[in-house]
C-alpha cells in the first residue's frame, strides 16, 4: 500500500510509482494529510489522473487543465481562471467524476449561480453576479470539459448540451470626457499616482502596461510598450504584453511627456531599469474611485481610463484601424467593443452605396438615352 505514517510528524503520506509521458519511471510523494482517508483518497485521484480516463473528480481533472496551461498562456490569465474555478465550480461540482457530470447537473449549477444575491449599500437584494460574468463563468467550465472530451475520452461536453448563462458584454461602458478627466485629476495630490492616471487616459494603456513602465521606456516622444506589470501573493514581477498586438510605441503628447520627466527627475537613483511607479493595481482603483467621488463624477474602473481613451479617438474621427494600433488591439476587437462609439458608420456606408448606385443608374440611363450608331 502505498500510503505510510510519518511517526516523526504524526501525519500521513503518499508514495507511488508511475510512467511520465515519455515513459520513464517517476516516484510521486505527497505529505502532511492529517488523516489515513486524506492521504487514500489522494491516491486515488492521482491514479485515475495517470490512468487518462474521466472517473476522475473533477478537481482532479483541473489539476491537470491548469498544469497544461501553465505553459501555453500568460500567467495572470491563469491565475484569473483558477480563482473562476475555485470559486464559482468547484465547491458546486468539484467532487463529481468528470464523466458523471450531465447537462442537467450543468443547468443546476447554472440556477444555484444566476438566482444568487447579495445586499448593496441600500440594503436592497440585487443580483449578485453580472450577465457578462455568468457567461465568464460558463465559458471556464466548458473550457475544461472540452479539454477532458479532447485529451481524456470524455464523450462529450455537457455544458453544449444544457446551453450557456449570462449574456455577452453590453455596450453600457463608462468612460469619462477630457474636460471630466481634469476635473477629476485636480483632486490628486500624490504625484506617482496622478501621473499613472493620466499616461492611462491620455494615451490609452492597460493598467499593467503603465505600471511596467522605466525610464529606458520612454524616448523620443513615445512610450514603448513591451511589459506588463503583476503582483501576485505579494511578489512583483513582469510578463509580456496581453498579446503580440500589444507589442507597440504609443506617441505622447508634449504636456505628459513633461509630466513624466518632471516625475521622473525626482526620483532619487532611479535606474533606467527601474519601474517608474511603485504600487499595484488595487492602489490605483482606490485613488480613482476617492477622486471620482471629490469631484462628484460617476465612478469608473480602473480599466475604464483606456475605454475613455478609446471614446476620445473616437470622438476626434479616427479610423477604427489608427484606434486598433494605438490601444495594441486588432480591429476586429475595437469593432465588437466600440462599434456603438461610432453612430455614423452605418449611415456613412449607406450614403456611399446610395452614391454608388446613384451614379451606376445615370450612366445607364445616359447610355440608354444615347443615340444609335447605325
Amino acid at each position: 500500500m502505498p500510503v505510510y505514517k510519518d511517526e516523526k510528524r504524526k501525519t500521513w503520506y503518499v508514495s507511488v510509482c508511475y510512467k511520465d509521458w515519455t515513459g520513464t519511471p517517476q516516484r510521486k510523494v505527497k505529505r502532511g494529510f492529517k488523516k489515513e482517508r486524506d492521504a487514500k483518497a489522494w491516491e486515488h485521484e492521482f491514479a485515475l489522473q495517470q490512468s487518462k480516463t474521466c472517473d476522475m473528480s473533477l478537481k482532479a481533472l483541473s489539476e491537470l487543465y491548469f498544469k497544461d496551461m501553465a505553459s501555453r498562456i500568460k500567467e495572470s490569465t491563469i491565475e484569473t481562471k483558477k480563482s473562476i474555478f475555485e470559486t464559482h465550480i468547484l465547491p458546486y461540482l468539484g467532487k463529481l467524476p468528470v464523466n458523471e457530470i450531465s447537462p442537467a447537473a450543468i443547468r443546476s449549477w447554472q440556477s444555484e449561480l444566476m438566482s444568487s444575491t447579495k445586499t448593496d449599500k441600500n440594503g436592497e437584494k440585487v443580483r449578485k453576479y453580472s450577465q457578462p460574468y455568468l457567461r465568464t463563468i460558463h465559458a471556464q467550465m466548458s473550457s475544461i470539459m472540452n479539454y477532458a472530451v479532447k485529451y481524456y475520452s470524455l464523450g462529450s461536453n455537457p455544458c453544449l448540451a444544457a446551453g450557456t448563462m449570462g449574456k455577452k458584454r453590453t455596450h453600457e461602458m463608462r468612460f469619462w470626457t477630457d474636460e471630466q478627466f481634469n476635473q477629476a485629476i485636480e483632486y490628486c495630490t500624490n504625484p506617482a499616482k496622478k501621473l499613472a492616471l493620466k499616461i492611462m487616459f491620455w494615451c490609452g494603456l492597460r493598467v499593467g502596461e503603465c505600471l511596467a513602465l522605466r525610464p529606458v521606456d520612454i524616448c523620443g516622444g513615445s512610450i514603448r510598450v513591451n511589459k506588463t506589470f503583476i503582483r501576485k501573493d505579494g511578489e512583483d514581477s513582469k510578463t509580456g504584453p496581453k498579446t503580440d498586438n500589444s507589442f507597440r510605441i504609443v506617441t505622447a503628447p508634449d504636456f505628459l511627456l513633461a509630466d513624466i520627466e518632471d516625475y521622473t527627475s525626482r526620483l532619487y537613483g532611479l535606474q533606467p531599469e527601474d519601474r517608474i511607479l511603485y504600487f499595484g493595481k488595487g492602489t490605483l482603483n482606490k485613488e480613482l474611485d476617492r477622486i471620482a467621488k471629490a469631484a462628484g463624477l460617476p465612478r469608473i474602473r480602473i480599466h475604464d481610463l483606456r475605454h475613455s481613451h478609446a471614446a476620445e479617438l473616437i470622438d476626434m474621427g479616427y479610423s477604427i484601424s489608427a484606434v486598433a494600433k494605438r490601444l495594441g488591439d486588432t480591429e476586429e476587437t475595437v469593432m465588437s467593443t466600440y462599434a456603438h462609439l461610432y453612430p455614423t458608420i452605418q449611415d456613412k456606408i449607406v450614403g456611399d452605396l446610395e452614391k454608388r448606385q446613384g451614379c451606376i443608374t445615370k450612366k445607364e440611363k445616359a447610355h440608354n438615352d444615347a443615340p444609335s450608331q447605325s
